[in-house]
Formats: structure tokens, sequence, C-alpha cells
């Protein structure tokens, strides 16, 4: 009877455990997953766990967002950080460790949820059926090639129109805006660098500097060539191959109209997303905005 308590008891313990984990992580009674609620339970966690969480109302939607307030005590600017596609607002990537570090060193940052245009994969070999179908309905919709998301969520029977990305931007500067902040920095990284570059034409508050860390891509407009502002281009010696190219025709195209406060940085080791380096491109990049802005005020 006593080894019958036993083996009772031992059940117990081993099925609650695994009833709790279930609940938590959305395993279904026979332990399979349900993967409507494993996706709800770490989006929460995502969120919950976002320092400075703060999502922006765009065109009746809500974007994620996260702001995080200079800790120095002597504000200096705010920078706005734009991730690389295939990385969120908050991820492992440069954006990140920039936020969280940056507003040590006087700047309030923002990050938020950028839409990247969708790149269809190359097929090897094509159906000339297929070829007929694709060019009677493109794959690609115009709202996702113009940098634009092309998913429409619904609201109850209502539709909302996409959210652009420069409408995303707008919201951010007001964001700024509001809280009285002037001096506006932003920081692109990969993607995020040529995103800033082609928003720059677009919006309507003018920005005090750009920060590209390994801008792969070539501005698609002659308005790079207008920028007479401080930009500072940023990349490792390991980092994507098409990296350096870019950097050199920027640097040319600086040369050209005479922008004397282009720099460039090429850091030594680092790979595109500054594997164990980004303590040393947290450095960088502080540095470059104290030379630029705080030691000229005090000068």
């Amino acid at each position: 009877m006593a080894q019958l308590k036993y083996i009772v008891l031992s059940t117990l313990i081993l099925f609650i455990p695994f009833q709790l984990i279930a609940e938590e992580e959305g395993l279904q009674g026979d332990g399979t997953l349900d993967e409507t609620s494993v996706a709800e339970v770490r989006m929460l966690r995502q969120v919950g766990d976002v320092v400075g969480y703060q999502a922006l109302d765009v065109a009746g939607e809500k974007i994620d967002a996260a702001y995080i307030e200079e800790t120095l005590g002597e504000r200096h600017g705010a920078v706005i950080l734009l991730h690389d596609d295939g990385e969120q607002f908050e991820s492992h990537g440069v954006v990140t460790p920039l936020r969280h570090a940056l507003p040590d060193y006087g700047w309030s940052t923002l990050t938020l949820s950028f839409n990247y245009p969708f790149e269809p994969n190359i097929l090897l070999s094509v159906d000339p059926d297929e070829v007929a179908t694709e060019q009677s309905e493109p794959a690609i919709p115009p709202a996702a090639v113009e940098g634009e998301t092309s998913d429409e969520d619904n609201v109850g029977d209502k539709k909302l129109p996409p959210v652009s990305n420069q409408q995303r931007m707008e919201a951010a500067l007001t964001f700024l805006q509001g809280k009285g902040i002037e001096r506006i920095v932003f920081i692109g990284h990969g993607a995020g660098a040529e995103l800033a570059i082609n928003l720059l034409d677009r919006i309507t508050v003018p920005i005090s500097a750009l920060v590209l860390v390994g801008a792969t891509a070539l501005p698609k407009s002659d308005v790079f060539n207008e920028f007479n502002f401080p930009i500072f281009d940023v990349y490792g010696t390991n980092d994507l191959d098409t990296v350096p190219m870019a950097v050199k025709h920027r640097s040319i195209m600086m040369k050209r109209i005479g922008n004397d406060r282009y720099e460039t940085r090429r850091v030594l080791g680092a790979d595109h997303v500054f594997s164990g380096l980004k303590p040393t491109l947290t450095a960088t990049v502080s540095g470059w905005l104290r030379k630029r802005f705080v030691e000229k005020e005090d000068n």
C-alpha cells in the first residue's frame, strides 16, 4: 500500500510541472505545440521585456517602438535608430546595444519597427505557364516596392490601410518634438541606413546628422548629393563585400559636393553586426557625436 501511494505521488509530481509548462508555453494536452499560443506568449514576453516600450500611434495603428531618456543629466539631443532588414526593433543586432548605451552619453534614443520591401527568390528554371500567370498578376504589390508593408490588418470588419515607413518616421519625429527635442540624429544599420537616406528626401523635419553603420547599398537617388550636414560612415574590416565599395562611392560624392563634415571609420576585425565588438562601436559612435556636437558647445 505504501508503495502504491509512492507511485501515485511521484506521478502527480511529474505531471503537475508538465501541465504548468504546457499552459505557459502553449503546449496542448497531448504535449504538442499550439503554434498560435506560443507565438502570442513569445510576443507578449518580448514586448514586456523591452525597456522603454512605447507604441506609436500611426494612422490609426499601433507601431512597436521603444524610447529611453538620456541618463547623463544633460541632454545633447535624441537618436532615432533604424534596424537592418530581417531584424526587429529590439534584437541582438547593432541597434539595440546602441539604444541602451547612448543614453549614458546624454542622447535619448528611439527605435521603432520598420517594414522592408519583399524580395522574391530568383528562379533557376522557369515554367512558361507560370511566367504568363505572374505577368497577369504582379507578385510584388506596389506598396512593397516603395518600402511599405503589403499586409492589411483587420480591425473588426474594417481594413486599415498599410502604414508606410515615411509615416512611421514622421510619427517618431513628432513624438520627439513633443518632448522639446530639437537636435535629432539618424543612425541606420544595413538596410536601415539605406532607408534613412531615402527618408531624408521625404520627411519635413530636418535632422542634425546621419550615422551609417555597415551601409551596403548605394543611394537610389541624387538626394544624397545634397546632404551637407555631418555624416559618419562606420563599417568593419570583415563586413559584407558590398560595404567598402559603397563607402568609397559615398566618399567620392561627399568630396565632389565639398561636404567636409563627412567622415569614415573602419573598425578592425568587425563583421556586419560587430560581433564581440559592440562596445567598440558604441565608443566610436558616441565619440563622434561628442566631437561634432558637445565639444563644439563647450568651446
